[in-house]
């Protein structure tokens, strides 16, 4: 399925969700099928085959569901969410692999670069991070906050693991147990035609070289 747009009466809904009854959520349900999540599915494979890189896009897998699995979620957490969550994976593994995620909601667009951690991913990351090769990550990281206005995210540990000096260059980073670089931009008049699917590769595409690194260095 090619991507040909988003209906922009039915990403205008994804600010209401959060309010929407069961009820109301049904009512709905086969206009935000047709209009976000089935053009979604769309979209995120259009760019996993434009990037540069070896990406994996599925259906059931790259795009999360609007309503949320309260049972996990924490107390007085709405039942529906308020965005599009879209992602695309470089490995065998989804969990354990580097990743792209492109969230939409009904005024903004999401990107973002980074990959979970498992105990090995941890020691790798950690090993480069503190090594030669971190040096190289961090220009990067500089260069998306000058560039986009990018954030780092992901959770961390209170002290610079040992073997790792306190005031090492890259204590912040040495101190993180999961990963994510990412950027906001306002959602474009394009989200309603296929050139909105070129517009987020290139912005996506601004990622590349931090993908790379975690590829190269964290997947074996």
């Amino acid at each position: 399925m090619s991507f040909t747009g988003f209906d922009p009466a039915a990403i205008a809904l994804l600010d209401r969700l959060p309010g929407m009854t069961s009820d109301e959520y049904a009512a709905h349900k086969g206009e935000l099928s047709a209009g976000v999540t089935r053009p979604g599915a769309a979209l995120i494979a259009t760019v996993a085959d434009r990037l540069d890189a070896d990406l994996t896009a599925t259906p059931r897998s790259s795009v999360s569901p609007l309503h949320r699995d309260l049972r996990f979620a924490p107390e007085g957490a709405a039942r529906y969410k308020d965005h599009l969550l879209l992602t695309t994976w470089e490995g065998a593994d989804k969990k354990a692999s580097p990743m792209f995620w492109l969230r939409v909601d009904a005024t903004r667009v999401g990107y973002a670069s980074g990959i979970g951690f498992t105990p090995v991913i941890r020691e790798r990351w950690r090993a480069a991070v503190g090594g030669d090769a971190g040096a190289a990550l961090d220009a990067e990281l500089d260069r998306l906050r000058s560039e986009r206005a990018a954030a780092v995210a992901g959770d961390q540990v209170k002290k610079v693991p040992a073997p790792f000096d306190a005031d090492h260059p890259r204590a912040d980073l040495l101190r993180h147990t999961g990963f994510q670089v990412r950027f906001v931009e306002p959602l474009p008049d394009s989200v309603g035609t296929p050139g909105f699917a070129e517009w987020c590769t290139d912005r996506l595409a601004a990622l590349l070289p931090v993908h790379r690194w975690l590829t190269t260095n964290l997947i074996v």
